[in-house]
């Protein structure tokens, strides 16, 4: 985490200072035309994986979850080295195009695959989760038998002191006030 935070506090301190190098190198207007015409590949990358993307998730899936995660992984890395592309920078440009290489993608999935759990549920449709007690776990799982409280009428009573307000009055109450 402190690495990540110290990365983005530098961050634009280096893109300044490539953006120095490789105007001294290249010249104003070379430089110029690099940072748009990535930020224009950023934006078809980021529009035709975006579709893509939303294709792919609204497909009905079959078959193996771990294949239709990688598949989702792998837009998803696109979309954001589209992003990364459409950043000024010579940077972030790199990293953005480090996310279009497939190899790349395959490494990434390699890292972040072990830390999924893959399930499949009522045979259609696949998805996946954080394994239990992750940093990101979707909740505490389910409710045991001694976590559920059961109360009667007399243990619980609804108190309004305003019977008569339409702000306070509760659905079935129509008959009071």
């Amino acid at each position: 985490m402190r690495l990540t935070a110290l990365f983005l506090l530098l961050l634009p301190l280096m893109e300044i200072a490539g953006f120095v190098l490789v105007g001294q190198w290249l010249g104003v207007l070379p430089t110029l035309a690099l940072v748009i015409g990535s930020s224009l590949l950023g934006l078809l990358v980021l529009r035709s994986q975006g579709i893509s993307l939303a294709q792919r998730l609204r497909r009905p899936r079959s078959g193996d979850p771990e294949r239709a995660a990688k598949g989702v992984l792998s837009g998803t890395a696109q979309m954001f080295g589209g992003l990364l592309l459409i950043l000024p920078g010579f940077i972030t440009d790199i990293l953005g195009l480090l996310l279009l290489v497939p190899m790349v993608r395959s490494a990434l999935w390699k890292i972040i695959s072990p830390r999924l759990v893959f399930v499949q549920r009522g045979g259609r449709g696949a998805g996946w989760q954080q394994r239990p007690g992750g940093p990101t776990s979707s909740g505490p799982g389910p409710a045991k038998a001694e976590d559920i409280i059961d109360l009667d009428e007399k243990d619980y009573q609804r108190h309004n002191p305003n019977g008569s307000s339409p702000w306070t009055r509760l659905p079935g109450d129509e008959s009071k006030g």
